[in-house]
């Protein structure tokens, strides 16, 4: 289960962001201005369809001169962005 919820800037990221959530979570994140920050305190898995989705966003953010940043993920998926060599990239706190 997935679920994903906005409060200002502030995107709250919760259960597993995975190929069958990620059109639902490009859905949300897609229409922000900018800048964003994920709240990852709840996410418990992310897979390569999750990933893209952030990386679309973060280039996004980018591109219109945005902050983009991560904070509080749990290990185990702060370890995907560790091996994937996105972390520093990212902006994971």
């Amino acid at each position: 289960m997935f679920e994903i919820r906005i409060e200002g800037e502030t995107v709250y990221l919760a259960g597993r962001l995975d190929a069958a959530e990620s059109d639902l979570a490009n859905a949300q994140i897609a229409p922000l201005p900018g800048p964003i920050t994920l709240d990852c305190s709840r996410l418990e898995y992310i897979s390569s369809a999750g990933i893209s989705v952030l990386m679309v966003a973060y280039k996004r953010m980018i591109a219109g001169g945005k902050g983009f940043r991560m904070v509080n993920l749990m290990p185990r998926v702060k370890n995907v962005f560790v091996y994937a060599g996105l972390d520093k990239l990212l902006g994971i706190e």
